[in-house]
């Protein structure tokens, strides 16, 4: 176990084993590496808690957002549980009828499209266009007439002003409907066209037809539209409000559940923290007791010898190699490496590493292996001990 993490100065990259032998057997009190372990320790809890309150701070942002925003999704949700149900409301139907209104108002500005020729609007594409803008205004202000009869938050003045404006469009229509009867007649007339005199003879029924054309359109339209709009609104409040209701929750949760993994991880780090300086903190008092009581031998004198001996035999063969360029090298390169090695090991025999020092402990065996020594019991003694050796 290295020290690196214990002190970047003093203790770096030292076994705390053997700095806590060493420490004993030099007579050196524990407690200097037993509050370096703490320090430590602490530090790296203040890191893991300064790291944990980095992540922590914005999920607890995002959970007090959340449970803002919660009661105003929730009533908005029950409100239109009360009004709609738990069940999506059917569109496909409201859907179709909005269609089939929407094909009646093109149905419309198609027979009607040509009559605006009286007007003075000739061109084919923007007689459709015009005639479909007519029968469009016409159902929106025909739907805003049934809503007079539905709505109460109406005042009375827009009711009236409503009904009105759709009694008007009515009777617009109706006339626009019996000049497109005598402009077809009159059309019918210039071509030589029997259907001419057909309209000519029957006036009332081809008035009733051109005013039926011109105004069951519109009120079709206005129809479909009021029929369907409230359909597909409910609908898509309905949607909107339960993704609104179940993502808010869901994110909710997922914050909480965040949070509390994020401080759960922080107990079992520090946990483990803590069980890591306890079991340094036994390992060095192991350790440094073993010191105290048993210590280290010194290592031999003789082993210096023999490792500069050795080292110098190395120098001896380099000496052989480089000494035909230069003779002195026979003699320095041996000498050299000898006395390098002497002093290099020298050192270390009075200055050992902490960890060489460990690897020197002093054992005691509890049975040795050596003779026994024979004691011999006292010899009887004849007269009785003397004043000096009582």
């Amino acid at each position: 176990m290295k020290l690196d993490s214990i002190s970047k100065t003093k203790l770096k990259d030292i076994d705390l084993t053997a700095f806590a032998f060493y420490q004993g057997g030099q007579g050196i009190s524990l407690d200097e590496t037993q509050r370096e372990i703490k320090a430590t320790h602490d530090k790296e809890r203040a890191k893991l808690e300064e790291k944990s309150i980095r992540r922590e701070k914005p999920l607890e942002a995002i959970i007090q957002k959340l449970e803002h925003s919660r009661p105003g999704v929730d009533a908005a949700w029950n409100e239109v549980l009360r009004q709609v149900g738990y069940h999506a409301p059917p569109v496909a139907a409201a859907v179709l009828i909005a269609f089939l209104g929407i094909g009646a108002l093109v149905i419309d500005a198609i027979l009607l499209g040509p009559g605006f020729d009286a007007v003075g609007v000739s061109d084919p594409a923007v007689q459709l266009i015009a005639a479909f803008g007519l029968a469009a205004l016409s159902s929106a202000l025909f739907h805003f007439v049934f809503e007079t009869f539905e709505q109460t938050r109406l005042s009375l003045e827009v009711k009236i002003i409503r009904r009105v404006l759709g009694a008007i469009a009515v009777v617009a229509l109706l006339c626009w409907g019996v000049l497109r009867g005598l402009q077809v007649k009159f059309g019918s007339d210039l071509n030589q066209n029997p259907l001419g005199n057909f309209l000519g003879d029957h006036p009332l029924l081809s008035s009733v037809f051109f005013c039926f054309v011109t105004l069951a359109a519109p009120l079709v339209g206005a129809s479909a539209i009021h029929h369907a709009a409230p359909l597909i609104h409910d609908w898509h409040t309905w949607k909107r409000a339960k993704r609104t209701h179940e993502k808010v929750h869901t994110a909710l949760s997922d914050a909480e559940k965040k949070l509390e993994s994020e401080r759960a991880t922080l107990g079992q780090q520090l946990r483990q923290l803590d069980a890591e300086e306890e079991n340094w903190q036994a390992l060095a008092a192991q350790y440094h007791e073993r010191g105290r009581i048993g210590g280290a031998r010194q290592a031999p004198h003789w082993l210096v010898l023999l490792k500069a001996t050795a080292w110098s035999l190395g120098g001896l063969v380099l000496g052989c190699v480089f000494g035909t360029y230069l003779a002195p090298l026979y003699f320095a390169l041996p000498a050299g490496a000898w006395v390098t090695a002497f002093l290099y090991y020298r050192h270390h025999r009075f200055h050992p590493t902490y960890d060489q020092f460990k690897q020197q402990e002093n054992t005691r065996f509890a049975v040795s292996t050596e003779r026994p020594q024979i004691v011999f019991p006292a010899t009887a003694r004849l007269l009785p001990p003397s004043e000096d050796e009582r």
